[in-house]
């Protein structure tokens, strides 16, 4: 039995025992409206709704028009990891570029693909009551159930990266090729400086050539000897160094070789080596994850997998009030609406910050909420025309209220492997959300109604603020400074979505007696047609609701929905 069938019986089961009285509009529908649960009348409401999205509406990507759908992992699949994605190996490009002799050597550790696909899984718990006639009150819980799946590849090539894991850093037989190496170099300029030293002022014929280049030869002392300087900062400690065979290692071995040359000019056959040991092999998935996880690498962050997470979302608790119903309380007229008939009502909620919001050491997996306090208003208008057509207009404005929030500090949003010491305390103000939806619906008879939904939604800029000194021992790489107002950028979003839905309702059959527990279920398919801001995600989402009536309190006579 499903999830959803268990929940339905279980509470039908319940409420085969409470002496329920319900009067309605025939068919309801989904979306919300503007009538109020009349006193005493208690109504649950569930639902279980699944959202999917894979792609987003993008802003400044590169070769794309802002608004154009793009993929949901584009911000993870990069052209080049180098110094761009991962500066504090900045200092190592340098010490190649000087290594190599190639002034505009770039690093990269190759390239990546990286495909996510999410999924969110929501069922609210809505708890209503009727307080007096025109006032009703309201507790929603929901219980959040999110899949973030990831795929990913690198050096899809086979020959992206020019650099790759050290193999002196844990192969005994590769750093003792270096370390030979460097003192390959020591000894030979070691050599050629005696002998400049033995043939200061001498004449004999065995110095006569050494003291006529004696200006060349100390500058190779000089050169060599940073040279080896080199070659020990960076293949004896640095956690890359260029894979054998491409263009950084070849030039290396090249300069190798001419030391060695010009040292034999001069006698010394110290060098024998020819070159220093390579990477053997390019980056590789597993190679990526222990970039992204290691705390040697700097991110210190939760690898690149799929993630699992179920935990309460943000619970919501407020009421409805009515200002107008022109049917004035009659249950028959609501039942068999003539002529043109209007509801109105406002109502508000507070949110309160019971849900998870994403990990700052995760750079995929979704929350269950925005763990903020929030006020939201609301207004509501129903209009009603004849029997069978009526539609809803509803109009909310939600208020996040500001604090303090753990993140990590991107300078621009498409560089999300942060690493560990952009992790601060930010203060954080996030944008205020305006949100309309209308909801038209047919009633096709006593049982069954067709709905359509449009909602439209802008979110105004997130606010963050704090500033953050970084000193170079922390980096790697320089002192910095990081400014958390960054963190606005791409947090407007603006989305339309459609849908459209079918109901069956025995609510009418309950009130001629002729059904003993009643209920409604609707099946609603929606999807976001039109977005924008950069991380607005298109949405697809099912959603079946079931509502349940009953009466807690009050005389036996009133309705128990007034819909």
């Amino acid at each position: 039995m499903s999830r959803s069938a268990k929940l339905f019986f279980a509470t039908a089961a319940f409420l085969l025992f409470s002496g329920a009285t319900a009067g309605a509009q025939r068919v309801l529908g989904p979306g919300d409206d503007a009538a109020v649960l009349p006193t005493g009348v208690f109504r649950l409401r569930i639902l279980d709704q699944w959202t999917s999205f894979d792609q987003r509406y993008g802003k400044g990507t590169p070769g794309r028009a802002d608004g154009a759908l793009e993929p949901l992992g584009v911000d993870f699949t990069l052209d080049t990891i180098g110094v761009t994605v991962f500066p504090n190996t900045a200092n190592l490009q340098a010490g190649l570029r000087s290594l190599t002799g190639m002034p505009n050597f770039g690093l990269t550790l190759g390239n990546t693909v990286v495909k996510l696909r999410d999924r969110v899984t929501a069922i609210p718990f809505v708890f209503e009551a009727g307080i007096t006639k025109r006032f009703s009150m309201g507790l929603v819980v929901p219980y959040i159930m999110t899949h973030s799946g990831v795929s990913l590849d690198v050096n899809t090539a086979g020959n992206n990266g020019n650099v790759g894991f050290n193999p002196a850093l844990a192969v005994p037989a590769a750093f003792a090729q270096d370390t030979a190496l460097v003192n390959q170099f020591s000894r030979a300029a070691a050599t050629l400086s005696a002998s400049l030293a033995a043939c200061q002022g001498q004449t004999i014929p065995q110095c006569t050539a050494l003291n006529a280049s004696r200006t060349t030869a100390n500058s190779l002392i000089a050169s060599s000897s940073a040279f080896a300087g080199g070659i020990s900062q960076i293949y004896t400690g640095s956690p890359f160094v260029p894979v054998t065979n491409t263009e950084a290692q070849l030039a290396i071995e090249a300069r190798v070789a001419g030391f060695k040359s010009l040292y034999q000019s001069f006698g010394v056959n110290a060098i024998t080596s020819n070159g220093p040991f390579a990477a053997q092999n390019r980056l590789t998935v597993t190679d990526a994850q222990k970039i992204v996880t290691n705390p040697a690498f700097g991110v210190s962050g939760a690898p690149l997998e799929s993630v699992d997470r179920s935990h309460i979302g943000d619970i919501d608790f407020g009421g409805k009030f009515e200002l107008f119903d022109s049917f004035n309380g009659e249950t028959e007229r609501r039942m068999s609406p003539e002529g043109l008939n209007a509801r109105l009502a406002i109502g508000g909620i507070v949110r309160f910050p019971t849900g998870q919001i994403e990990s700052d050491d995760n750079f995929i997996d979704i929350g269950t909420g925005r763990k903020a306090f929030a006020v939201e208003g609301r207004v509501f208008t129903d209009v009603l025309v004849g029997r069978h057509f009526w539609q809803s207009f509803i109009v909310r404005y939600n208020h996040p209220l500001a604090d303090k929030e753990t993140m990590r500090i991107i300078d621009r949003p498409d560089l999300e492997l942060a690493p560990l010491y952009r992790r601060q305390v930010v203060n954080r103000a996030l944008g205020n959300t305006l949100e309309f939806e209308t909801n038209p619906r047919w009633v096709l008879n006593d049982f069954f109604a067709v709905s359509g939904q449009y909602i439209y939604r802008h979110k105004s800029e997130d606010h963050y603020t704090g500033t953050f000194n970084i000193p170079g021992a922390t980096t790697g790489y320089g002192d910095i400074t990081i400014n958390a107002a960054t963190l606005n950028l791409e947090t407007e979003q603006t989305e339309s979505r459609f849908g459209g839905g079918l109901s069956f309702s025995n609510i009418y059959a309950f009130e001629q007696g002729k059904a003993k527990i009643p209920f409604e279920v609707t099946f609603l398919h929606q999807q976001t047609t039109r977005g924008s801001g950069g991380n607005q995600p298109k949405f697809f989402t099912d959603q079946i609701q079931l509502r349940l009536y009953a009466r807690i309190f009050g005389g036996s006579d009133a309705p128990a929905a007034k819909k």
